[in-house]
């Protein structure tokens, strides 16, 4: 039990440390790896989806990513995947093209590494809200599931200039992102720059490990015209089988929406993720997560903007792939049981709660592997009143039925 956890919390650990496994790739063992073990990965995905109160539609999708040595000191990525929907209220198709990554790398010794071109940063150790994954904000352009791990890693990439440097006991990294475009495009097979560099940023990320389970990290963002943001991530081990964690962000900002109400404060804003998961001997884990968003309108400040004529505007400006929260508070409950009731089959379910408007959604999903083959049964339904958060969303309810082929 207690390697299970020591496990989880590397793997926390390590997504505090930087993005994927940037950092890793850096160790001498990461070095040796064979060549057939960074081959082209194919995922071929059909779904099939039914809303109540709204036209069924369908997906097919294509998922490729390729991760190899283009010599001794230099190796490429590239991700990308097309999502190509059809039926939906006008009976047409649609297809999205997300270009998740492409870049160059190379490595000077064990030690550092430059990164050029376009990828996909994802910083922050909490599961379902992320105040400290700054670069991945508005980048999602295509949303195939409410799963928060699918929000991360099926969304663009930042084009990006990336330094990293690691010491025996530290990692140091460095981001430059340039300006690339004014605004996100609509258009299906855009390269959207808009969306994943619409302002000149940069971001420096500096961990410390004091012991094998202690590995903090602190990050200092700047974006144009805007305030610098700070930011800090934890996990630690609590006992034999819970993982701790804290993600925490803050800055001086002036939120759009009490401007819109005429209540503009420009002030310092804390952001926080704070919770804990439990794994037992059976594979089951348990987290429960709460959010708070200091730039986020309270209970008075979402009532009022719930009744005035920008509500619409703010929910538009809230949309998938935004880092904020839409109100101040809110909750996680999130449940995985990997090889349940039998070898090859695992159930996740999670609840996502406004504790401001007490609205909530609920995801569940029961997936079964084999070899080359994946089955899963995805359901979704949103509840509360019809003004707020949650229960505004539409359709109410959805099932998903999804076949994955990998390559």
């Amino acid at each position: 039990m207690r390697r299970a956890c020591l496990g989880a919390i590397a793997l926390l650990s390590c997504a505090a440390w930087a993005d994927d496994d940037a950092a890793l790739r850096l160790a001498d063992a990461t070095r040796q790896e064979t060549d057939a073990a960074r081959d082209a990965k194919l995922l071929l995905e059909a779904a099939a989806i039914v809303n109540d109160g709204a036209a069924d539609t369908r997906r097919l999708s294509l998922d490729w990513r390729w991760d190899g040595r283009l010599g001794p000191a230099w190796r490429g990525v590239f991700s990308d995947r097309l999502d190509q929907g059809f039926g939906g209220a006008e009976g047409g198709s649609r297809g999205v093209n997300t270009l998740r990554e492409a870049y160059l790398s190379r490595e000077f010794g064990n030690d550092a590494m430059l990164d050029i071109g376009r990828i996909n940063t994802r910083y922050g150790v909490a599961l379902g809200y992320n105040p400290t994954d700054f670069l991945g904000e508005g980048t999602v352009r295509s949303v195939v599931s409410a799963d928060q791990e699918s929000l991360r890693r099926n969304r663009l990439g930042n084009a990006m200039l990336r330094w990293q440097k690691l010491w025996n006991d530290a990692s140091l990294t460095a981001i430059w992102s340039p300006k690339l475009g004014d605004a996100p495009s609509s258009a299906g097979m855009s390269l959207d720059w808009g969306a994943s560099n619409p302002r000149e940023r940069a971001l420096i990320a500096f961990s410390y490990r004091f012991s094998e389970t202690l590995n903090p990290q602190w990050l200092l963002f700047q974006e144009q015209g805007q305030p610098p943001q700070l930011g800090f991530n934890l996990s630690r081990l609590l006992g034999d089988a819970t993982v701790a964690y804290l993600e925490w962000a803050g800055g001086r900002q002036s939120p759009d929406w009490q401007a819109w109400l005429g209540q503009a404060q420009h002030g310092w804003r804390n952001r926080l993720a704070l919770g804990a998961t439990w794994t037992g001997g059976s594979k089951l884990s348990l987290t429960l997560e709460g959010e708070h968003d200091g730039g986020a309108p309270d209970a008075a400040g979402w009532q009022a903007l719930r009744q005035s004529a920008c509500c619409g505007a703010y929910r538009a400006a809230q949309g998938v792939g935004v880092t904020r929260l839409v109100t101040r508070q809110a909750a996680l409950l999130r449940a995985n049981w990997q090889d349940a009731l039998l070898d090859g089959l695992d159930l996740t379910a999670m609840r996502n709660v406004s504790l401001v408007d007490h609205s909530a959604m609920d995801w569940a999903e029961a997936r079964y592997h084999w070899s080359r083959v994946d089955l899963a049964l995805q359901w979704q339904r949103f509840a509360g009143a019809p003004s707020t958060q949650y229960g505004a969303a539409t359709p109410r309810q959805s099932w998903q039925l999804v076949f994955d082929y990998f390559h």
